[in-house]
């Protein structure tokens, strides 16, 4: 558990968590191109973004900042060519969403509904963001909040196992800071309250190094560049599928990544899934 007096939000800290998670399922099974970085001035569309439009999401001129000069998953939103960064899930690729938000296509409370829950949206602060792009009724609401310097992934879909792990923030302590900011009306705070009690959370670099002890661990098992999936849940057609695909990541060297060989791991991967479980063989990408 991170002490509560060292949990803070730098904007730089959080860019490079995200990078480093990034560079990280590259070198395991995502496709290096994926991965895209922004200019040097931020992304064009958000920083170019129509002011009046941008308001639309309600979101602080930090959130905005940090979406502009951050790397993200290309998500060009077409599920055979989006790739997971968590088991089943898309992280949001924001300087898109920005464009659709900018042109007309979605409005503000669709887009925060998609990406931080149906739940959490309608009283969501101006200095919290999703970062996963929700595609159905299941999808993980990830928030990133930028006052507290935390994350929190909501506890309806937030596993157990990670929701338990040893980085989670001390709330004893942190809720007085909930409580102190100001809010407009009085009713939201006590209903942001309720939600964020119940949400694992953790220090923003903490976060991201909890996501990646997950894929060391093989408790998310790629079985693509493009698809992750959980070693924990397997259907009546795949048993022994997930402990083969295991056995097959640390023949490679995994999860020693001086020794690791992804593509011959990748290659394995996918000809073992194709001889033994071919309904599970990725048809993304």
């Amino acid at each position: 558990m991170s002490d509560t007096e060292d949990v803070s939000y730098s904007r730089e800290a959080t860019i490079a968590a995200i990078t480093d998670y990034y560079t990280f399922l590259t070198r395991m099974y995502m496709n290096e191109h994926q991965i895209i970085y922004p200019p040097a001035d931020g992304w064009p569309s958000i920083v170019n973004a129509d002011p009046n439009k941008l308001q639309d999401l309600g979101k602080s001129d930090e959130v905005l900042s940090l979406l502009a000069h951050l790397p993200y998953i290309r998500c060009p939103g077409n599920w055979s060519h989006d790739a997971d960064a968590i088991p089943g899930s898309s992280f949001a690729d924001w300087p898109d969403l920005i464009t659709l938000l900018v042109q007309g296509k979605i409005t503000g409370e669709e887009l925060r509904s998609c990406t931080e829950g149906v739940s959490f949206a309608h009283v969501s602060p101006p200095h919290v963001v999703g970062l996963v792009m929700g595609t159905h009724e299941d999808s993980p609401a990830i928030l990133l909040d930028i006052e507290l310097g935390i994350v929190q992934w909501e506890n309806y879909t937030c596993p157990d196992d990670i929701g338990e792990k040893w980085s989670q923030v001390d709330w004893e302590e942190l809720k007085k800071d909930l409580l102190d900011v100001d809010y407009l009306d009085d009713e939201v705070p006590q209903e942001e309250a309720r939600w964020r009690y119940s949400a694992a959370a953790w220090a923003i670099p903490d976060f991201f190094e909890v996501l990646k002890d997950e894929f060391r661990s093989l408790n998310w098992i790629p079985i693509s560049p493009h698809t992750v999936a959980r070693s924990k849940e397997e259907l009546h057609n795949e048993v022994g599928m997930r402990s083969m695909v295991k056995e097959i990541y640390r023949q490679h060297g995994w999860p020693d990544l001086a020794a690791y060989r992804k593509t011959e791991c990748l290659q394995a991967v996918r000809k073992a899934l194709a001889e033994n479980f071919p309904d599970s063989v990725c048809t993304r990408g």
